[in-house]
């Protein structure tokens, strides 16, 4: 007991030393730190992530749907809470006001702090920004600002590391990437040359394995019979209309690798739109192609 004592008298020295050391007029007036900090601290206020979901894609934008629900929290339990302003923007830049969610537009959560719920689409993002051109790999991102009753506003600049962790999950701002996904099946054909690799890695072929590169239902079947490795190239043209990929399983597709590499027609944005194996499943395969 005395050394525990003895540890909280040297804190309370320490506490007391420090005060003094660190005495100024510049805190308000007040003799010693101390006393201005317990004076003018302040709690601020956070906007918890209860869920958050949804992806972005390119090529399915009518699908494309991100939903939250958030929960503020202020040192009134709710009550000092005003409004959220909720601000878009696409790749970085200039911010738009999508909407303001007011008090009254909230409902009391399980434990009696308000919540929303929001919910936006990509075509309704990208028409509240002015409907501007996007791509693949573009970027939108959300930013809420909470404001209080007492004329303060929380947003970004206020988050600190305890804000993103586990119970508050408050980072103010959440970033959507538009995929370049395509379906597993039939889709919307894609204009560009496709460059399919295959491996083997005993040597012997893919031993009845077959990819199959169907356009507007014309398939060219890819495989070899010999050796470690093959290729193919499929040109699809800008009057196709429809295109899939697909693997009919083999004898061992445990030795089975491939890659579908995509260009454009003019050669350019080389990149990966497939990679499968070992043992690829059976069926329709889904590409990603960011033109």
């Amino acid at each position: 007991m005395k050394k525990i004592n003895i540890l909280l008298i040297s804190l309370a020295m320490m506490a007391f030393s420090c005060s003094k050391e660190y005495s100024s007029d510049e805190y308000g007036g007040y003799e010693m730190l101390t006393d201005y900090m317990l004076k003018e601290y302040q709690q601020g206020a956070a906007l918890r992530t209860i869920s958050a979901s949804g992806v972005y894609q390119f090529y399915s934008p009518g699908t494309s749907v991100w939903t939250a629900t958030l929960e503020p929290h202020d040192a009134g339990n709710g009550t000092l809470t005003q409004s959220v302003d909720w601000y878009i923007s696409l790749n970085g830049g200039a911010e738009t006001l999508y909407r303001t969610i007011s008090r009254s537009d909230m409902y009391d959560g399980p434990v009696g702090l308000p919540r929303f719920d929001a919910s936006l689409s990509l075509p309704a993002a990208i028409a509240a920004l002015g409907n501007p051109s996007y791509s693949g790999n573009d970027s939108i991102t959300f930013r809420f600002v909470l404001n209080l009753t007492d004329g303060r506003s929380f947003s970004t600049e206020s988050v600190s590391g305890s804000l993103t962790q586990s119970y508050f999950r408050s980072p103010f701002q959440y970033t959507m990437v538009i995929g370049c996904f395509l379906d597993a099946g039939t889709v919307s054909a894609v204009p560009g040359i496709y460059t399919i690799n295959g491996q083997d890695s005993w040597g012997d072929g893919w031993n009845g394995g077959v990819l199959t590169f169907t356009v507007d239902g014309t398939a060219t079947d890819f495989t070899f019979t010999s050796g470690t490795d093959a290729s193919i190239v499929v040109t699809v043209p800008e009057s196709a209309s429809t295109m899939s990929v697909s693997w009919s399983a083999g004898s061992w597709d445990s030795e089975v690798t491939y890659q579908v590499n995509y260009t454009n027609l003019s050669g350019g944005n080389a990149q990966v739109a497939l990679s499968d194996g070992t043992s690829p499943a059976a069926g329709f395969k889904s590409l990603n192609i960011c033109q």
